[in-house]
């Protein structure tokens, strides 16, 4: 299901939360952005390597799908900045290197939700202690920010166990 993982998160957020101003933190070449817009949401990449969506992707519904040349998601290419999350309701960060503690300080100072799934230690600005895993100290950390956070668990392979905070962020019912 690793292929899948785009999909499965876009579908999680669209069960979930209204459609609103998201950002898609270390986004890449765009794929969750797409589906989000295709959802109606207003979806943007913050990534600092710019790059075109795939030619084509693989539908867990669909099967094959084709992406036009031409066609283009909006993006920042740049490293995320704290104060570029007063423009969004949510932040989402897949495989955000480095921006995990950055997120989470940016929702707690512009009200924002966030979704994360903090997958990797590079560039943030802590470490777990000894014999405390990542994902448990990022999500301490939220919590010592002052963020009411929901675990989850998607159905890919890799590091499927998220988190998030909804902040001012309308959640479905």
């Amino acid at each position: 299901m690793k292929k899948f993982r785009f999909q499965l998160l876009h579908r999680w957020l669209i069960e979930r939360f209204a459609p609103c101003r998201a950002a898609d933190v270390g986004g890449g070449k765009g794929l969750l952005t797409r589906l989000l817009l295709e959802s109606g949401w207003d979806a943007v990449v913050i990534d600092p390597i710019s790059q075109s969506l795939p030619a084509r992707y693989k539908d867990i519904e669909a099967g094959r799908v084709r992406v036009a040349e031409s066609e283009r998601v909006p993006r920042i290419d740049a490293h995320f900045e704290p104060s570029m999350a007063r423009r969004f309701d949510l932040l989402v960060g897949m495989h955000a290197h480095g921006c995990n503690a950055m997120l989470i300080d940016a929702a707690a100072q512009y009200g924002c939700g966030f979704v994360l799934f903090p997958c990797c230690v590079i560039d943030e600005p802590f470490y777990p202690r000894l014999g405390v895993h990542w994902l448990e100290s990022v999500l301490d950390y939220a919590l010592w920010q002052g963020h009411t956070v929901y675990p989850f668990r998607l159905k890919f392979k890799g590091q499927n166990i998220g988190f998030c905070a909804p902040g001012r962020c309308e959640i479905k019912r």
